[in-house]
């Protein structure tokens, strides 16, 4: 039986890696808001999206969400029990956690990147997403730097995402988190339960395709 993790080590680890959140189409950092990926399910699933396995996994066409912690920030609305950005050119936003990182100011109970800004949460069309800042939680890995109450990456930085076990398959232990090996590592979440359609258990992590 696979291990699973204390709810709310796995909720603060989804709510950081979704600042880079973000996943699965390329996206222009110019001008349009992070990918859609799937969120670990934590009541009604927000428009665009549906249940799979104990996630909600983003259909084609599907807008960006992050789960709904408080006030929903500028550009999103509330959709099920998360926050769903407003259209495909909302800024990234993400739970807010101490002081906001360069880049970013406080929106609701978030913090949100500032307009213009749109260098971070790109995507690729496969593999894992492009780096983000992630929430501190102790040493930042390597190619990222403290910044407020996150780890902001550097232009060279990888994706990576908090260490709450063994790290997955393509990924190694740097700092308090798991970093990709690679641009073309596969994307990890934390696991919560049954992995989403798709992904499949590596270490403490559900792994992508």
């Amino acid at each position: 039986m696979a291990r699973l993790w204390p709810r709310k080590v796995v909720c603060r680890q989804l709510l950081s890696t979704l600042i880079g959140v973000t996943l699965l189409a390329a996206l222009s950092p110019a001008s349009a808001s992070p990918a859609a990926q799937p969120i670990a399910r934590a009541g009604a699933c927000p428009s665009g999206y549906s249940t799979s396995g104990d996630y909600c996994r983003p259909s084609s066409g599907a807008r960006y969400a992050l789960p709904k912690v408080g006030a929903c920030p500028s550009g999103y609305s509330t959709s099920g029990a998360y926050c769903l950005a407003s259209s495909d050119r909302a800024r990234h936003a993400t739970p807010k956690s101490g002081a906001c990182p360069s880049g970013y100011s406080t929106s609701g109970a978030y913090c949100l990147q500032h307009s213009g800004d749109r260098s971070e949460e790109t995507t690729k069309a496969s593999g894992a997403p492009a780096p983000g800042a992630l929430a501190k939680v102790g040493t930042c890995p390597s190619g990222y730097s403290t910044s407020g109450g996150f780890c902001s990456p550097g232009s060279t930085a990888r994706f990576a995402v908090e260490k709450v076990g063994a790290c997955p398959s393509g990924y190694s232990t740097s700092g308090a988190y798991c970093l990709a090996g690679s641009t073309t590592s596969r994307h990890a979440l934390p696991k919560s339960g049954a992995c989403p359609s798709g992904y499949s258990t590596s270490g403490a992590y559900c792994l992508g395709p």
